[in-house]
């Protein structure tokens, strides 16, 4: 728990956040801003507004200070209501300080604040979604917790109980509802749609993660979410020529490149290419994807790969999404169960 300054209590968020106002307004540094507001925020944790319609002050800061104090704000606003939350049992008691943690992160980890990747905030979205479907029914009543928070701000303008002011610089969807969302989103993303696809079984389909940074630990996280791990098979590899060696000895239901391995080594668009034909020649529907930091190599892979006709697909979806930087497992065991949905409807 942060250490909380002394604030007036009978102020309004106007005047709660006048210290750190006051402190980004002396500098035109926009690194040096963005650290001024992490670090007051990381001593106060505490809600700054005394209710909803003080919330409006932020739509009325000019759009600089907006997105400097928006998530900020609105992320103790929420903390406040989990707050009293009581959780039932020893999953939700553990589930809830998981989801805490990424709450108090989410604050500095949004669109708003992109100066910096989000991969460690999303290996701990990992763990929190693993975790979660460790027991996905216990598990809902955090997804109902975060619902019911949303729902209080959703209400509220929908039902026209706010301030309608000349001064906004934002409209209230934009400026209020849209952030608090995205910390609702940390539990209604996932757990909620697996839950909603009857998915949240672990998948009975191994996987094969080649990558020349950190295989291992995706191979892991990969695991973590519900793919299959078949003893005596290595699921990681450095290099995609060790990976086709397996691929031809093994059985791989689901395939994930990056497609820069390095210099001298095949690349990930030949080793789709070469993956896609064994799988074929083996009888094994093909089901491969890949990711990179480097977009232009995203968009080459877009264009060589995704086809609409699926005779000429090799990847099974938009790859131009798969930035690693934005990269989960989570997030691909959504895209891989999608993928099953349609081959049970429409066929492989």
């Amino acid at each position: 728990m942060a250490v909380t300054e002394q604030l007036h209590l009978g102020s309004n968020l106007s005047e709660r956040l006048s210290p750190v106002l006051s402190k980004i307004r002396v500098t035109a540094d926009r690194t040096e801003q963005f650290s001024i507001v992490r670090a007051w925020f990381n001593q106060h944790e505490g809600d700054l507004a005394n209710d909803i319609n003080d919330l409006t002050f932020l739509c009325t800061l000019p759009r600089e200070e907006r997105t400097l104090l928006t998530y900020p704000v609105i992320g103790n606003w929420v903390l406040g209501r989990m707050a009293s939350f009581v959780p039932q049992t020893d999953h939700q008691r553990a589930g809830f300080t998981l989801l805490r943690g990424l709450v108090v992160e989410e604050r500095f980890v949004n669109d708003h604040w992109n100066l910096e990747p989000k991969e460690d905030f999303n290996k701990k979205e990992d763990e929190f979604n693993s975790f979660l479907l460790k027991d996905p029914d216990d598990s809902m009543v955090l997804d109902e917790m975060m619902r019911k928070i949303s729902g209080e701000m959703d209400d509220a303008i929908t039902n026209g109980n706010l301030p309608k002011l000349d001064t906004y610089t934002s409209d209230l969807g934009h400026g209020l509802l849209a952030p608090v969302y995205s910390f609702y989103f940390l539990t209604h993303l996932y757990l909620y749609n697996l839950v909603e696809m009857r998915s949240t079984e672990p998948l009975d389909y191994s996987i094969m993660v080649v990558d020349d940074q950190r295989p291992g630990e995706w191979y892991q996280r990969m695991i973590s979410v519900g793919f299959k791990h078949i003893d005596g098979q290595q699921g990681y590899f450095l290099d995609c020529e060790s990976a086709l060696e397996a691929l031809q000895a093994g059985h791989y239901d689901v395939i994930l490149t990056d497609l820069d391995l390095g210099k001298g080594k095949m690349s990930g668009l030949d080793f789709v290419e070469k993956a896609y034909a064994i799988q074929e020649g083996k009888g094994i529907v093909p089901r491969l994807s890949v990711f990179s930091y480097d977009n232009t190599l995203l968009q080459e892979a877009e264009k060589r790969l995704h086809r609409w006709d699926k005779k000429d697909q090799k990847v099974f979806q938009q790859v131009n999404y798969n930035n690693k930087a934005y990269f989960t497992a989570i997030g691909f065991r959504m895209d891989v169960g999608r993928l099953l949905a349609d081959e049970a409807r429409f066929g492989a």
